[in-house]
């Protein structure tokens, strides 16, 4: 089994900051995820509770290790970008 190291007090608090505030979503399953991996839940229960594929929480995992916070945004996409629906309603 896999789990992320424990977590320092800073870090945890952090993450449960993002849980709580972030206004995107994935980065708040993914700092979930991290603090649930940090208490010993294995990627198979997280990937349970959140309902994806175990590879998404394994990768989620990875990155915390990596990059830590970086490591729980999206990577840049190429293309052009999303339209926000408040200029949508303006028109």
């Amino acid at each position: 089994m896999r789990y992320t190291e424990r977590l320092s007090s800073k870090d945890k608090k952090q993450l449960t900051g993002l849980v709580k505030r972030s206004e995107n979503a994935r980065v708040r399953q993914r700092a979930q995820a991290v603090i649930l991996s940090s208490r010993k839940y294995s990627i198979e229960d997280i990937s349970k509770i959140f309902e994806v594929d175990r590879d998404s929480v394994s990768s989620w995992i990875t990155k915390w290790g990596e990059s830590r916070f970086d490591g729980l945004y999206d990577d840049p996409k190429s293309g052009r970008p999303p339209v926000k629906i408040d200029k949508i309603k303006k028109k």
